[in-house]
C-alpha cells in the first residue's frame, strides 16, 4: 500500500507540475510575441529607398518661346544639402546605417534604362541627368535635399563678329530634389537650367568689340514642383523645356 501511494503520490506531484507549466506557456508565447513584435518595428523604424532620377531638356525651339524666360534668378541656397558622394553633413542621425545613406548607385541598380534608352533614340530630347542614390525615409522636418549641378558645353554661338573665346556657350544645370517619407512619398524639385553661360573664364561680360545683339544673353528655365508620389511607380514632371523622371523604389536588405 505504501508503494501504491508514492507512486500516486508522484504522479500527483507531476501532473501538477505540467499543469502549472501549461499555464505559463500562454504567458511565455505572449512575451515572445510582443518581443519579436518590438524587434520588428525597431528594424522598420528606419526605412530606405532607391532614389533614380533623369532630367532632359527639350530641343523643340516653340517650347523655348512659350513663355518670357528671365535672364537671371536670385535663388538662396538651402542651409543644408547632400552632395552625393561626399559626406553626410553632420552627425549622422540615430539609426541610420551610414552605407544605406544618401549613398551613389551603381549603373547596374539603375532601372530607368528603357526610359533613357528612348530619350537617347529621340532628336527631340537631351539627356542632362540621370543619376541614382539610396536614402532613409526621411519626414518633412529632417528630409534633406540632394544637390544637383551639371555643366555642359553648347553649339557655337552663330555670330561671327564676335571673338573666339565667345563663340563657345555653356549650359548650367543647378538644382535640389528633396524625398520626403510622411503619409505618402512626396518629392520636391526645384532646378534652374541655364543656357548661353560664357564656355571661357576669359569671357565674363560682352565685350564692348562685339555688337551687343550678337550675343544671346544667358536664359534661365525653373522647374519647381512638388509632387505625391507612390513608390514603384515611375512619375514623370513636365515643364516647357525640362522634363524630370523619378522612380522611388524600396529597398530590401536581404
Amino acid at each position: 500500500m505504501t508503494d501504491i501511494t508514492v507512486v500516486r503520490s508522484g504522479n500527483y506531484l507531476y501532473c501538477k507540475h505540467m499543469y502549472n507549466l501549461m499555464k505559463t506557456i500562454p504567458v511565455f508565447l505572449a512575451s515572445l510575441l510582443i518581443l519579436l513584435a518590438v524587434q520588428a518595428a525597431r528594424a522598420d523604424e528606419t526605412r530606405y529607398y532607391d532614389i533614380e532620377v533623369i532630367i532632359f531638356e527639350s530641343k523643340d525651339a516653340s517650347s523655348r518661346q512659350s513663355e518670357l524666360w528671365k535672364t537671371d534668378i536670385q535663388r538662396a541656397a538651402p542651409p543644408i544639402a547632400v552632395e552625393l558622394g561626399q559626406p553626410y553633413p553632420g552627425p549622422l542621425p540615430a539609426g541610420f546605417n551610414s552605407k544605406l545613406t544618401f549613398k551613389p548607385l551603381s549603373k547596374s541598380n539603375f532601372r530607368l534604362a528603357q526610359e533613357n534608352k528612348l530619350l537617347q533614340a529621340s532628336d527631340r530630347y537631351r539627356i542632362l541627368y540621370h543619376n541614382a542614390w539610396r536614402q532613409p525615409g526621411m519626414d518633412a522636418k529632417t528630409a534633406l535635399p540632394v544637390h544637383i549641378k551639371q555643366s555642359f558645353v553648347q553649339d557655337m554661338v552663330p555670330a561671327t563678329t564676335v571673338p573666339a573665346y565667345a563663340q563657345q556657350t555653356r549650359a548650367e544645370l543647378d538644382g535640389y530634389i528633396r524625398i520626403i517619407l510622411s503619409r505618402y512619398l512626396h518629392a520636391e524639385v526645384d532646378l534652374m537650367y541655364t543656357t548661353g553661360l560664357p564656355a571661357s573664364s576669359a569671357y565674363t561680360a560682352y565685350p564692348g568689340t562685339a555688337p551687343q545683339q550678337d550675343i544671346v544673353p544667358p536664359v534661365v528655365y525653373r522647374l519647381q514642383e512638388s509632387r505625391r508620389m507612390r513608390s514603384t511607380e515611375v512619375h514623370y514632371l513636365d515643364h516647357p523645356v525640362l522634363g524630370v523622371i523619378v522612380l522611388v523604389t524600396p529597398y530590401e536588405n536581404k
